[in-house]
């Protein structure tokens, strides 16, 4: 089995889940504590015809055999808090298994412990992910394609903070955020990055008729190699609550960005409302100006008793360990179904488990369509419109999900840098797809995929992608703890620059929970 100089990353990652596990389950617990443990094993194979996805001329057919033990944890006591999922994919190949054997760890781990009475927290997170390097590149929908645009991205945070409320009702909380980054197995030479966060905050939340806000942020992004990009903003926001529905807030405040070759200092003002007509709806709008010129925020959040509706449109800066830190979230499937089963159950545990088991019941994959997070050494303004559309019956369930997302590397004054330096980064992404599932009976179920994309270079030689995939799988459940599942797929690539290719695969597979 090939390996990868540089797993020894994974002991790193190893020592941060055993601070994480440490500080979660090292207190004394209160006899109120919850602990919540499941583990599983998945066995699939593929037979596919174009395992490299090369052209067709010279592609080779090869079977996959890919074995996934797992397992997640759940635990809250008095002081402590921990939530992980881990998997562990082991991909062996037939064929071409000297180039292409391989482990794909995912791991999703959050712990929190509180101390003095909650007033001082540590917050702790590893998040391991296969992400995509360039989204010119091959995206396949599963792991059994060997693509050198496949990488393994690490990221650890630790996060210190205070919280509380004064004895007048004013809210202030102190945060530190500390976050380091590393790839593993990317197509090109790259650094490992890292940034560190404080954050100062106080104001009256709690009022529903007149408050501030006041925040105090100051960040310092690192790329090994690179002088350090450093990003400070003060606001205050006063706002004013119209009706108990209707709130109306204004922004103003001062910034500073110190880049690699440049620096800028601007006053920053803005306007922005909240509005929630019923529990069910919320709609959130930003506007300020920024150095870089506007930056907005809209947010439209709805559901019914079997609907949930997402749109958001934004325009902000970003970089590329800030992307990768979010990425611990969680799948939007998951998002999705949490909102809508939220009058159901109340509590978040009891919901997550609804959540969870009606994904594994209807055999729902855990992610949408999305852009891919971009690696780039310099700050990027990002625009970004998505919209989404969840349907949940009784026999079937269906979500649409569309993106696009307009990405250019920019410097402190606010100026697109030159093409010539970073055409890679400088693209539009646009995608979307639909997962329909359907119970042909209650224990026999169809699950649909559809998903495409298009990426087109902004400035400089012309350079187009355009990609997608369908697949089909039925899934049948043999006993509660036992499902088995067989389906078919099929992917394509067609580019101006890139290799194109299609591929065609069968796959089956059993899954078993250890309970």
């Amino acid at each position: 089995m090939s390996r990868d100089p540089r797993d020894g990353r994974l002991r790193g990652l190893n020592r941060w889940v055993a601070i994480i596990v440490a500080c979660a389950g090292g207190s004394t617990l209160a006899p109120a504590q919850t602990t919540r443990f499941e583990a599983g094993i998945g066995l699939r194979e593929t037979l596919t015809n174009n395992v490299d996805l090369q052209p067709t001329p010279v592609r080779q057919g090869d079977l996959v055999t890919e074995i996934t033990p797992a397992f997640t944890f759940h635990q809250k006591g008095e002081r402590t808090r921990l939530d992980a999922s881990v998997s562990l994919p082991v991909l062996l190949y037939a064929r071409t298994g000297s180039e292409n054997n391989s482990i794909y760890p995912a791991v999703n781990a959050l712990g929190d412990v509180n101390f003095f009475d909650g007033f001082l927290h540590v917050e702790g997170t590893v998040n391991v992910s296969q992400q995509f390097f360039t989204p010119f590149g091959p995206q396949p929908p599963d792991l059994s394609n060997a693509t050198d645009n496949r990488y393994r991205s690490t990221a650890y945070s630790v996060s210190p903070y205070i919280q509380g409320t004064t004895p007048g009702g004013i809210y202030y909380e102190l945060r530190n955020n500390n976050v380091w980054t590393n790839l593993s197995g990317s197509p090109v030479a790259t650094n490992n990055a890292r940034y560190t966060e404080f954050i100062a905050r106080a104001g009256t939340p709690g009022n529903p008729r007149v408050g501030w806000d006041a925040r105090y942020d100051y960040t310092i992004v690192r790329f090994n190699e690179q002088p350090s990009i450093k990003t400070q903003l003060f606001r205050v926001v006063p706002f004013y609550g119209v009706t108990p529905q209707l709130r109306l807030e204004a922004s103003v405040g001062y910034e500073s960005n110190e880049y690699t070759l440049t620096s800028s200092n601007d006053v920053i003002y803005g306007v922005g409302f909240r509005w929630r007509p019923t529990e069910r709806t919320d709609v959130v709008g930003k506007w300020e100006h920024r150095f870089f010129g506007s930056s907005y925020l809209f947010t439209f959040d709805h559901r019914m008793p079997l609907t949930v509706w997402n749109v958001n449109l934004s325009r902000n800066i970003t970089s590329y360990p800030q992307q990768i830190a979010q990425l611990g979230a969680g799948g939007n499937v998951s998002d999705l179904l949490n909102t809508l089963f939220l009058s159901a159950y109340p509590d978040p545990v009891l919901r997550q488990q609804a959540v969870d088991q009606f994904i594994r019941d209807r055999g729902l994959p855990p992610t949408l369509t999305q852009p891919v997070s971009l690696y780039a050494e310099q700050i990027l303004l990002v625009q970004s419109q998505s919209a989404t559309v969840g349907l949940v019956g009784v026999r079937n369930s269906i979500f649409f999900t569309v993106f696009n997302a307009k990405t250019e590397p920019i410097s402190a004054a606010g100026n697109p840098l030159p093409p010539s330096l970073f055409s890679a980064n400088d693209n539009t992404q646009t995608g979307g797809g639909v997962q329909w599932n359907n119970r042909i009976t209650p224990t026999l179920n169809l699950v649909v995929n559809l998903s495409a994309y298009r990426t087109v270079a902004n400035s400089g030689p012309s350079q187009k992608t355009n990609q997608g995939s369908a697949s089909a799988t039925l899934s049948y459940p043999f006993s509660p703890r036992t499902s088995v599942f067989v389906g078919a797929r099929y992917q394509g690539l067609w580019s101006e620059f890139a290799t194109e290719y299609n591929e065609t695969a069968a796959f089956a597979g059993i899954s078993y929970a250890f309970r």
